[in-house]
């Protein structure tokens, strides 16, 4: 198959060498754009020798999305068993070369729920138990920053977004911004990044991983698979085990609405690149809850790479977080944080 046709001519020499160097040939069978990801990583499944591959080609290198740290991150992983085995990876070319792995889907691997939730709790702690991982940014300073952005945008009537930032500051305050507890983190822990082969979890996509709060790990997995407080305790306390408290219980509770944050920032900012120029967003925040709107992912209704997917998304991420804040879960957890 000719590889001019699907692969960029810029990184065509890169895939090339890799091919050389993995099979000693650059001829394969056949090659797929793999979409359905917000990265702006180009992904390919490859076959070669009746094997399939994955291959990531990073396009636009920059210290957020930087070739090394990907690459460091993923072949830590790899080495624990938790992210796919590594054949080829370098760092200049901004190029890798996995396994593939075909999914099934994640929920039929387990006989209940609890068991489901289990299983990732304890693939989080996998992952915080690797060795350290490159430093890049305070996460709660860059979650600032993608709000002071959002503002500067213009994209919505201040009035429309003042309650959301105003509640919100009261976490800016309470939550601790400079903590030493840090740990190889994932940072992206979505349903797009967590895959499942019928025996096991492997994790994918390592472009946003970092040495980072425990809790961001945490409070992103839960989003869509820790709906109640059963499913809740089981996930905390698999994670923590004996060590679990109320402080934990809090941070995690607070982190929860710091990451709705700050996917509603990226997913409206995702949505305003879409519509450049003075376009007129719909401001009306009356919308779905987020089962539904889950639901209406699930079955295709709504797409979260088009214009309208994210907009909405990060709208009711924007809606979920505000009717936490106002909760009297969210009054004792700002005391406990003293």
């Amino acid at each position: 198959m000719d590889l001019t046709t699907t692969i960029p001519e810029i990184k065509l020499p890169a895939v090339k060498k890799a091919l050389r160097s993995l099979f000693n040939h650059t001829e394969i069978e056949d090659i797929q754009l793999l979409t359905g990801g917000l990265s702006s990583a180009l992904v390919y499944r490859i076959t070669v020798n009746g094997k399939n591959y994955l291959l990531r080609i990073v396009m636009h290198a920059d210290e957020m999305h930087d070739p090394q740290r990907q690459h460091i991150c993923m072949g830590l992983a790899a080495s624990a068993n938790i992210a796919p085995h590594v054949y080829y990876s370098n760092d200049e070319d901004a190029l890798a070369i996995t396994d593939f792995v075909q999914a099934k889907p994640l929920r039929e691997g387990f006989a209940s729920k609890q068991e489901l939730v289990t299983a990732l709790s304890n693939t989080i702690k996998a992952i915080h138990a690797l060795p350290p991982f490159p430093k890049l940014v305070n996460f709660l300073d860059g979650v600032d920053i993608f709000i002071q952005q959002f503002k500067e945008q213009h994209m919505f009537p201040e009035h429309i977004t003042a309650e959301y930032f105003s509640l919100y500051a009261e976490i800016q305050k309470s939550y601790p911004r400079y903590d030493t507890d840090l740990v190889a983190s994932h940072n992206d822990l979505n349903p797009n990044n967590i895959l499942f082969d019928g025996k096991q979890i492997w994790v994918i996509d390592w472009e946003a991983a970092f040495l980072n709060d425990r809790y961001v790990d945490l409070a992103i997995l839960a989003q869509p698979y820790v709906h109640d407080e059963q499913d809740e305790a089981i996930y905390l306390q698999t994670y923590f085990g004996e060590e679990l408290n109320e402080y934990k219980k809090a941070r995690f509770f607070l982190m929860q609405q710091i990451c709705r944050m700050y996917y509603a920032m990226i997913m409206l900012r995702f949505a305003a690149a879409q519509k450049p120029g003075n376009y007129t967003h719909d401001t009306n925040m009356d919308l779905p809850g987020m089962a539904e709107f889950g639901a209406m992912l699930m079955s295709g209704k709504i797409l979260l790479d088009t214009y309208e997917g994210k907009l909405q998304y990060g709208k009711i991420l924007l809606n979920t977080m505000l009717s936490a804040i106002k909760t009297e879960r969210f009054k004792a957890a700002i005391k406990t944080m003293g």
